[in-house]
């Protein structure tokens, strides 16, 4: 019988090896699930530095894209603490995710951040949770070529008043002054410019911190700014209709000028489409003379590992090959940011370095602010859609009776999210 049971038991334990029962793991090279949120020319570039990073080292790596649905599809897992192995933080490695990732400070690349870096990705403790290979600027993007046919030196752009009469000359000149969608990059980038930042026309900043504003200092820029640009015609007809490839190829094509609180990869499809066009990068106008120009600093291009991750040292490797300096280059220079780390700044010939090496060249007389993005900054989770949703209000109806009903929209979501 003992005999009998000790060749039953090697039998069962040889079928449990083989087919991966119990509790060891499989021999083989492990598989890393990366999520991303690129596309076109940055998610083929992606896989190129895939691709190398398993041949080197035989982890294969599954790239997951959701697409729009990125955002709440990391929700959906993080609330089933089922997250992938490796995963884009867009912006929120801090804010949203730090409880579900892995504190990356003792990892080498973290002494190769450059200080603009440090100050977005690094948490009051002093912990970092993502590998940030590049980091974004956003403020306006302009169209050169329009404003000097249109007769606008956009580097002279300091306020708001300043800004506008640009814009009546370029709509005389026969050109779209806006060239953008009704979503909620056209509401919430600018806003600070007004409503928050020391010095601008209205200090409301540690009202909405508290969960307090009234939102009647947002009501009255609508009123007296947006409302004025719609009716005279500066954005695009079918603003509500045009898809992402519409934006690009017109802007591409000289049709429009500034682009208000964007960053500089919108510029790297227009140069698909027109390689001999001319673009700038101007902070965003103050709305006083005494008020400073904001460009918003955030995360761009940062990965974070799940803390509970399987192959936790696999994914620390994955992010090892990510940071040298030919790969973050290569991945920036397809996305349209600026490197983070100081080892690949040399070989950094991506646009977004570009525009902004020339705006501070072109803007050294201007007083300027860097700082988080307003929505990162100053609005609870999840207020990113209901501007999207606002900003379609808006342009629906742009009259008194509309604003009231945007704002009240804006307003019930604002502090029922801060909640």
């Amino acid at each position: 019988m003992k005999k009998t049971f000790s060749v039953v038991f090697l039998s069962v334990f040889i079928l449990m090896t083989a087919f991966g029962g119990g509790s060891s793991e499989s021999s083989g090279p492990a598989t890393l699930e990366v999520a991303v949120t690129f596309n076109g020319v940055q998610i083929d570039t992606f896989k190129e530095i895939v691709q190398a990073f398993t041949d080197e080292t035989g982890i294969n790596v599954n790239i997951v894209e959701y697409g729009n649905d990125y955002e709440n599809t990391i929700k959906t897992r993080m609330a089933s603490n089922n997250l992938p192995d490796v995963f884009m933080t867009h912006g929120w490695s801090i804010a949203r995710y730090k409880d579900y990732l892995l504190d990356l400070r003792d990892q080498p690349w973290v002494s190769e951040y450059l200080d603009a870096a440090l100050g977005v990705i690094r948490d009051s403790d002093g912990a970092i949770y993502a590998l940030m290979t590049s980091h974004s600027a956003s403020a306006t993007l302009v169209n050169i070529e329009v404003c000097e046919a249109a007769g606008v030196d956009p580097w002279s752009l300091h306020t708001w008043d300043d800004f506008e009469k640009a814009c009546e000359k370029i709509k005389s000149a026969g050109y779209v002054p806006f060239g953008q969608p009704a979503q909620a990059t056209l509401l919430v980038s600018p806003m600070g410019t007004w409503v928050a930042y020391e010095g601008e026309e209205y200090d409301d900043a540690q009202a909405i911190l508290d969960g307090t504003y009234d939102w009647e200092s947002y009501r009255a820029v609508l009123e007296d700014y947006f409302a004025k640009w719609i009716e005279n015609g500066w954005f695009y007809d079918d603003i509500q209709t045009m898809s992402s490839a519409d934006i690009s190829e017109r802007f591409a094509a000289n049709k429009s000028a500034f682009y208000i609180g964007n960053k500089a990869t919108f510029i790297v499809g227009c140069q698909l489409l027109n390689p001999d066009g001319e673009y700038g990068f101007i902070p965003l106008p103050a709305s006083t003379d005494e008020g400073k120009e904001l460009v918003a600093i955030g995360e761009n291009d940062a990965f974070g590992i799940w803390k509970d991750s399987k192959h936790i040292e696999e994914a620390k490797e994955f992010l090892d090959f990510l940071a040298r300096p030919e790969n973050s280059s290569k991945l920036t220079s397809a996305t349209g940011g600026m490197c983070s780390l100081s080892s690949a700044v040399p070989y950094d010939e991506g646009v977004g370095t570009e525009l902004y090496q020339e705006m501070l060249e072109n803007c050294s007389d201007h007083n300027i602010l860097y700082d988080n993005l307003f929505d990162r900054k100053y609005m609870p989770n999840g207020m990113w859609q209901i501007f999207n949703n606002a900003a379609a209000m808006l342009f629906d109806d742009y009259s008194a009776a509309g604003i009231d009903a945007t704002v009240s929209y804006l307003k019930e979501n604002y502090q029922n999210l801060y909640e």
